[in-house]
């Protein structure tokens, strides 16, 4: 049976993922990928803490459902960078983000993208998007839920970012309400991290 999330429980983590969301992209401490680890680290414990769901159960059918929304998601994102072409400012926003992994080691970067995504989806779709499914239809959920998620990079200045959150964050809650499990969206924002940062990235890259 799944746990009941509170409304206080919710509001809490909420107004503390936007000061985390601001800590890491605005204070000078540390790194950034370590300021995202830590961060996403910290909240994904308390999430799980006050009722989140942290079902991370691989399946046979959950590796092809991965890789085929990574590789959809990244698709998108491949449109995405084609629009911003005809956009001056947000081709400038799109190309910036990729300064985040200029002059740092590959492989650390890699193994805390991995992390970070579970991370994030054990926060974004097991604990916010599971709350709003306890309350409201589907799609209002996963629309405020991808809202929520975009809004708190809203403190990245990046419209790149901000926009291309909430396009992933519909993809993630779509699989989650599909499955039911925090995996899958985990092992397809962790595939799609890989793809657009190391493997396949729009521009620049390592």
């Amino acid at each position: 049976m799944v746990k009941r999330i509170s409304e206080i429980s919710f509001l809490s983590v909420l107004i503390g993922l936007f000061l985390g969301w601001y800590f890491v992209f605005q204070v000078n401490m540390l790194d950034f990928w370590w300021r995202m680890f830590m961060t996403t680290l910290i909240f994904s414990v308390i999430s799980i803490f006050l009722g989140g769901k942290r079902n991370i159960k691989p399946n046979k059918y959950e590796a092809p459902l991965a890789i085929y929304s990574a590789a959809a998601a990244y698709l998108l994102f491949v449109v995405g960078y084609l629009i911003s072409l005809l956009i001056p400012p947000f081709h400038r926003d799109v190309v910036s983000v990729y300064g985040l992994a200029e002059g740092q080691n590959a492989l650390k970067v890699i193994i805390l993208l991995v992390f970070i995504a579970f991370f994030e989806e054990i926060i974004w779709r097991g604990f916010v998007t599971e709350f709003l499914l306890q309350r409201l239809d589907v799609v209002p959920s996963i629309l405020i839920s991808s809202l929520l998620y975009s809004v708190v990079h809203v403190f990245t200045g990046n419209m790149a970012l901000i926009v291309g959150a909430f396009v992933l964050g519909i993809i993630l809650s779509l699989l989650y309400v599909i499955t039911g499990k925090v995996s899958t969206p985990a092992f397809a924002h962790a595939l799609w991290s890989l793809l657009i940062f190391v493997v396949l990235p729009l521009k620049g890259g390592f």
